[in-house]
């Protein structure tokens, strides 16, 4: 599952980084996270199942979660009746533009419209779980989006 893992965080850190700013991508969910770091991007890997198709192919199901954690005090305004984090969770999450249309800038999209790697297939479904993470001196907000991968891989050298 790392090939996985890591194609899927080089597909996000080329598309997310720069326009929203994101400060650290990271194999694994972090146990600990300065707020220096954030807005940052984790990619866990959850489970795994392998089917063999053939002599040459298996067929491995992964599943993964992406996660998203921000500083909320870094988006806070006065006299806003907005939680600015939590827009900003819910767009990079899988967001719409008022007309409807995706927001270009969000996981799903990215993963949905870009990802492309032999063999693999980004399966359709996928949930999403709001919550918070302690910081030191504060409490940051967080999101996990769960994935399904097939990817036929070699089983022969």
């Amino acid at each position: 599952m790392n090939i996985l893992t890591d194609k899927i965080i080089e597909i996000l850190k080329a598309s997310l980084k720069e326009p929203l700013n994101v400060k650290r991508f990271y194999f694994g969910n972090p146990e600990e996270l300065a707020s220096a770091d954030l807005p940052c991007i984790f990619v866990q890997p959850l489970s795994k199942t392998v089917e063999q198709l053939d002599n040459v192919y298996d067929l491995m199901t992964a599943n993964l979660m992406i996660g998203v954690c921000v500083e909320a005090g870094k988006y806070q305004r006065k006299n806003q009746n907005e939680g600015l984090a939590e827009r900003y969770l819910a767009e990079i999450e899988g967001g719409r533009n008022l007309d409807g249309t995706p927001i270009q800038n969000s996981i799903t999209y990215v993963l949905r419209n870009h990802f492309t790697m032999e063999g693999t297939a980004l399966h359709q479904e996928q949930n999403t779980v709001w919550g918070e993470r302690e910081l030191t001196g504060g409490t940051a907000k967080e999101i996990h989006l769960y994935f399904t991968f097939k990817v036929r891989v070699k089983n022969t050298s």
